[in-house]
C-alpha cells in the first residue's frame, strides 16, 4: 500500500488538574509531553506537533486540537489512532482525527478561542454585584492594549481583541465566558479577577476602564485560580471547520 504525506488534526480534551500546563516542560508532566510520547509509539515519523491553544498549569480543555504530519497510509493511520485512543489515562481523551489540507496549521488558523471560568463559592457569589460586573465587562470588548492584564511572562504583542464576554448565574454557580482570537499569558484569569474586584466593590466601576486606557504592567495585580478555568471551544476558518466537523 502506497504511503502519502498527511497533515492530521486531532480533537481532544483533558483534565488539567494533574498537568503543569499544556506546553512541554522538562521533568514535569504536561499535556504535550504525555501526548507526544504516546504519538511517537504509534507514528514513528511524525513532526510539526502543534496545539490550537496553550493552557497554564491546572487549566482544563473541553475542546482542544493538535496538529501533526506523518508519512503513512490512511487505513493504517485510522487503525493506529483507534489504538492510541485507548492508551491514555483518564485525564486525556482523544475524540476524532481529521485529514486536513497541507497548508493547515492547528494554531495559526484558529479564528476564535472561548474560555469558561466557574465559581462555586456560594459565600463569595452572595457578596458580588452581578450587574456591576456585567457593565464593567462591556468596556473590555473590542481591540485594546491589554498590558495591564498581562502576566509577568508576557513580553510584547499586548494588542488583542475580545469578541464577547458573558457572566451568568447558573444554579449555584457563576460562569464567566470570554471569547477572542488569542490571549496574552494570564489575560483571561486577570480579567476575571478584575471583574470580581468591581463586583465586590473593592474597585470602582471606572477602575477597569482607567487601567485599560493607561496600560501598565502590574496594574491588575491578582488573578483567579487556574483550576476552574477551561478552554471551552476552538473555532477555525469555515473551510477548515467543515472538515473538522465532518463525521
Amino acid at each position: 500500500m502506497i504511503n502519502n504525506n498527511f497533515n492530521l488534526c486531532v480533537l481532544f480534551s483533558y483534565n488539567g488538574n494533574s498537568f503543569y500546563g499544556s506546553q512541554f516542560q522538562l521533568n514535569k508532566r504536561t499535556v504535550q509531553g504525555e501526548i507526544s510520547s504516546k504519538l511517537k509509539e504509534y507514528f514513528l515519523n511524525l513532526n510539526h506537533l502543534t496545539f490550537s491553544s496553550r493552557t497554564d498549569k491546572g487549566v482544563s480543555a473541553k475542546e482542544q486540537y493538535l496538529g501533526f504530519k506523518v508519512t503513512n497510509n490512511k487505513k493504517d493511520i485510522c487503525k493506529k489512532f483507534h489504538e492510541l485512543k485507548k492508551s491514555f489515562d483518564n485525564d486525556i481523551f482523544l475524540s476524532k482525527i481529521s485529514f486536513m489540507p497541507n497548508n493547515f496549521n492547528a494554531r495559526r488558523d484558529v479564528e476564535k478561542r472561548t474560555y469558561e471560568y466557574e465559581i462555586n463559592n456560594k459565600l463569595l457569589i452572595s457578596k458580588i454585584n452581578l450587574s456591576k460586573m456585567i457593565q464593567s465587562s462591556y468596556k473590555l470588548i473590542g481591540v485594546h492594549n491589554f498590558m495591564s492584564f498581562a502576566g509577568k511572562n508576557a513580553k510584547d504583542k499586548f494588542i488583542r481583541e475580545i469578541y464577547d464576554i458573558s457572566i451568568d448565574k447558573i444554579n449555584s454557580s457563576l460562569i464567566f465566558t470570554i471569547t477572542g482570537k488569542s490571549f496574552i499569558h494570564q489575560q483571561v484569569r486577570r480579567i476575571i479577577f478584575a471583574l470580581i474586584r468591581v463586583g465586590l466593590s473593592k474597585e470602582s466601576s471606572s477602575w477597569i476602564e482607567n487601567i485599560l486606557h493607561a496600560p501598565q504592567k502590574g496594574s491588575c495585580k491578582g488573578l483567579v485560580d487556574s483550576n476552574n478555568l477551561t478552554l471551552k471551544k476552538v473555532l477555525y476558518q469555515k473551510k477548515h471547520q467543515k472538515l473538522l466537523e465532518k463525521v
